[in-house]
């Protein structure tokens, strides 16, 4: 079975690690016939916009998720964000979270870690 997605005008992906963007003024619409690693512009989330120890999780799953030929340097960094993020909080739901994202991790399963993480961060943004 397919994916489909619409793309807005102007709005960038990235499948298995290579930045596509919508040059149009119309939206693209393209399926995905097989497995990819693919990543929305509004879900991507730029060095720069790294601000706290989640952020930085959330950064490091990512790049494994889009460059895995760079895995073994990517988890790295994600050991040492997790324990970074789960020592800066003193939450139990919060611990509990990055347990499960741990988990996800070492399964492999960085598009459901990464949904796990955006949810995570809007609960602690909006409290």
């Amino acid at each position: 079975m397919s994916l489909k997605f619409r793309i807005p005008a102007g709005e960038k992906i990235i499948v298995n690690g290579a930045v596509i963007t919508n040059t149009s003024n119309k939206a693209m619409h393209f399926s995905l016939e097989n497995d990819a690693s693919i990543m929305r512009e509004r879900d991507i989330l730029l060095p720069d916009q790294v601000k706290t120890p989640l952020d930085n999780v959330y950064m490091q799953v990512q790049m494994m998720y889009i460059e895995p030929e760079n895995h073994a340097e990517h988890y790295k960094s994600f050991q040492e964000a997790a324990q970074m993020a789960f020592l800066s909080s003193d939450e139990d739901p919060l611990r509990s979270v990055i347990f499960e994202i741990v988990g996800l991790v070492g399964e492999k399963n960085f598009y459901n870690a990464l949904k796990l993480l955006q949810k995570t961060k809007k609960a602690v943004d909006s409290a």
